[in-house]
């Protein structure tokens, strides 16, 4: 990399984290308070929501966020094909977006669990529009991460105003959904707008968009899988146990998973210049990232491990959260595993291609995932949630080993 280039790509990196520390410090601020405030069953509740709104979310994504942002970076010179692919990845977001909420309406009026709280579940939606809207996957393809990272921080500054501003006791619980819908929609607007002044909005492509489906079917499945791996715990809890529990598991595990962030800024402001690089490169890049990838995840792991505890007890105070601070721990385990598996599935297959070895990775763990959520939170509850989200990353490390060994190029190590 040439240091004009390392520039770029430190900016990029940079306002990428910025994304991901907001992600980290907004739930520090605003989960404790609504804890305080609304208890932890209703919190719980919105945790639960978010859950099966952000699996939705997976549906009208549909794998563009890796694949469109992949044709964006390597057509970003032809100003056309670009503006044929915006539109046309924009009209498919929409229409999935409007059929999705359709279907999921008429499941919040049938499902008991849902209908009991239909106006949380359907205010939460609000949050998948605002992503469907949000054009990061234009964004990033064109390397405008700071525009992201500045869209980000609005979104979730804009929840967390109203947050402090309105909720005042439980009867407000329902608000919430509808705040955080409300930032996400105002930066997915915002992001259109910026976006037109780079490319133009045109007639999107027929032809096109059958293409985009069909290179996008084993991304979307990828990734259906992936997000389920993510929620297992919660969906399980959510449907099985009791949303007071769901409380307790979300409120360490967002801290373990926004710390992941780090990670996730890392590889993205990375994607666009591995893409460009031979299979040969693309290798030797990824053998001298795993020391590097290991380093950093130690660092961040290990006050996690040293003061998890009083973390927990600073954050939150509250007594159910600390009776289970041991579990923390044992969650933390996860940055480790994440830091390493995301290397592979997040940031190598999609580089190459090798969309297949990802959707066989992340679908074999997903499903047992699942089996292993059934068995283990069944009968331990939240320790059953935990012991299953540590095992899943594991599984998943150990199959995308497996698949970045099996497919290398005949020749090389």
């Amino acid at each position: 990399m040439n240091s004009s280039f390392g520039k770029r790509i430190s900016i990029n990196y940079i306002s990428l984290l910025l994304i991901q520390v907001t992600n980290l410090v907004l739930p520090i601020v605003t989960f404790p308070y609504l804890i305080s405030v609304l208890g932890l069953e209703k919190f719980g509740l919105i945790m639960f929501a978010q859950a099966v709104c952000s699996v939705l979310y997976i549906f009208v994504d549909y794998g563009f966020s890796l694949s469109a942002t992949r044709r964006i970076t390597l057509q970003r010179t032809n100003k056309e094909e670009m503006a044929i692919v915006f539109s046309t990845v924009l009209l498919i977001k929409i229409a999935i977006a409007t059929s999705v909420f359709i279907l999921y309406s008429l499941a919040v009026f049938i499902v008991p669990k849902f209908q009991v709280e239909k106006e949380v579940f359907l205010l939460s939606y609000l949050m998948v529009v605002g992503q469907a809207c949000f054009v990061d996957w234009f964004l990033q393809g064109i390397e405008k991460m700071k525009v992201m990272a500045l869209l980000s921080l609005l979104a979730k500054g804009v929840f967390t105003l109203l947050i402090f501003v309105f909720i005042r006791d439980v009867s407000h619980y329902v608000q919430v959904p509808f705040f955080m819908g409300i930032g996400y929609i105002l930066a997915g607007i915002l992001s259109v707008i910026l976006a037109l002044k780079y490319v133009s909005i045109v007639r999107p492509s027929l032809t096109l968009a059958k293409e985009l489906l069909m290179e996008s079917f084993s991304l979307f499945i990828s990734n259906l899988a992936a997000r389920l791996i993510n929620t297992i715990p919660i969906l399980i809890l959510g449907f099985f146990v009791n949303d007071f529990t769901v409380a307790i598991y979300t409120s360490m595990e967002k801290l373990i998973t926004t710390s992941k962030g780090v990670f996730v800024s890392l590889y993205q402001a990375l994607f666009p210049w591995l893409v460009t690089q031979t299979r040969l490169k693309q290798r030797a890049y990824v053998k001298k990232m795993i020391p590097i990838v290991g380093l950093l995840a130690i660092i961040i792991t290990l006050p996690f491990l040293i003061c998890g505890g009083w973390l927990l007890n600073i954050l939150y105070n509250n007594e159910a959260i600390n009776e289970n601070s041991h579990l923390f721990y044992i969650l933390a385990l996860n940055i480790i595993f994440t830091s390493y598996f995301m290397l592979f599935i997040a940031h190598y297959f999609p580089a190459v291609g090798d969309f297949m070895s990802r959707l066989k990775t992340l679908a074999f763990s997903a499903l047992c995932g699942i089996i292993l959520g059934l068995i283990f939170i069944s009968q331990l509850e939240i320790l059953g949630a935990v012991i299953t989200a540590v095992s899943i990353e594991a599984i998943l490390l150990i199959f995308s080993i497996y698949y970045f060994i099996k497919t290398r190029p005949v020749g090389t190590i």
